[in-house]
């Protein structure tokens, strides 16, 4: 990573990418392709990702598998995943459980809108990204912090080997969002997910998020 980001080789960086992507939808709020995501090529894809990487664990997309299979319908596994997203991360009381938002966890007042979302914004825009039209939530969602990292890792790896300058210059975004703010947060979201959802989905998917994190932290701190 950084100006190192070189000694990852590419195999590993496109490892990382689908890994991130993958668990950004896995935590944006659920829809019809969210379930679809698991009956597909993109779970495959994940699955040799992970074990290219050398990661274990997988027992938990059987599990989650097991969970889904559980309801009468997708339509109704689909509606329990909107209640417990809603119970975690929306609406819970007297306080939301798993707050998605970094600042909450990085600004010391537990409040959204605050200093660290005005933080990735302005990375979001050093790496010439807005919010997408369809993306109706705030900056540094969980959902949205993870797609950022895939994009930079892709991006970042296209100017390595089109020697573009510019593109290469994504690698500081990188590891500047990764060491100071993804990493400084997410950890602790996906630890809340694990010990308080009441659904097998969230708490499996956020036990796989938790070790991949720690393991491209430790990444991170080799290069």
């Amino acid at each position: 990573m950084g100006d190192n980001s070189g000694a990852l080789d590419e195999q590993t960086a496109i490892a990382r990418a689908v890994i991130y992507r993958f668990f950004s939808h896995c935590f944006s709020h659920p829809g019809g392709e969210l379930l679809e995501l698991f009956h597909s090529a993109r779970l495959e894809e994940f699955l040799q990702s992970w074990r290219y990487l050398g990661l274990d664990g997988l027992e938990s997309i059987s599990r989650v598998h097991k969970w889904v299979a559980r309801w009468p319908s997708r339509e109704t596994a689909l509606l329990e995943l909107e209640k417990e997203y809603t119970r975690l991360f929306i609406t819970a009381y007297p306080r939301v459980i798993a707050p998605p938002y970094s600042s909450v966890y990085l600004d010391g007042q537990g409040l959204v809108w605050g200093r660290s979302t005005a933080e990735v914004a302005r990375l979001y825009e050093a790496a010439g990204l807005g919010m997408s039209e369809d993306f109706h939530d705030i900056p540094d969602h969980i959902a949205a912090e993870l797609e950022f990292a895939s994009y930079l890792i892709v991006e970042e790896h296209k100017g390595e080997d089109n020697d573009d300058r510019p593109t290469r210059g994504l690698a500081s975004i990188e590891k500047k969002f990764l060491a100071e703010h993804l990493f400084a947060w997410a950890p602790a979201f996906f630890s809340r997910v694990t010990e308080c959802s009441v659904a097998t989905f969230y708490r499996s998917v956020a036990g796989l998020a938790q070790q991949f994190v720690e393991w491209d932290t430790d990444q991170l701190r080799r290069f």
